[in-house]
């Protein structure tokens, strides 16, 4: 679908027949154009779901490890498992959920803690609202801190780091 060359005429319709022929044709190209794009966005939202779990994991487990087994304040707590967990993240998402092969990872990977960043602080205001103002369990509201992240990761993700279409790997 990259390498397609804009539809060309060499004619046009002189009657009426002619015109929905090629109105048909055109319409079906594009149809089978767009299912190829969705089934495309389709399988990514999969992989990133099935390997995105991963990251979210070491996440949840690194912050309990911190946490609750070593007993560190839980905002340390928090930034210790996001710097595992993003490092572990970018590499599954290049690799395995985007597919996208870059001369430049290190950019690549800037960019990617740049986006994480924000995600980092929209956690952190949950769980100082969650745990400092309203005494809610810690690791409860990490996953559900984390969980809304991991959403706004996705969007980041695909929009402002692995979406060059030139490295895309189908």
């Amino acid at each position: 679908m990259e390498n397609q060359v804009p539809l060309r005429h060499n004619h046009y319709p002189s009657t009426e027949s002619e015109y929905e022929a090629e109105l048909t044709e055109t319409e079906n190209e594009f149809a089978e154009q767009l299912e190829e794009v969705e089934e495309k966005a389709h399988k990514q939202i999969q992989r990133y779901l099935l390997w995105g779990s991963l990251s979210v994991v070491v996440n949840i487990a690194m912050f309990y490890l911190f946490n609750s087994i070593f007993g560190v304040e839980y905002q340390i707590s928090n930034l210790l498992a996001w710097v595992f967990s993003v490092q572990t993240a970018f590499w599954i998402d290049k690799l395995l959920v985007f597919k996208h092969a870059s001369d430049h990872p290190f950019r690549d990977m800037g960019k990617f803690y740049g986006t994480r960043i924000f995600t980092y602080i929209l956690e952190a205001v949950i769980l100082y609202v969650g745990i400092s103002l309203l005494s809610f369990h810690p690791t409860i509201t990490k996953v559900i801190g984390h969980g809304l992240a991991v959403i706004g990761n996705y969007f980041f993700s695909k929009w402002f780091i692995f979406n060059n279409k030139e490295h895309t790997k189908a």
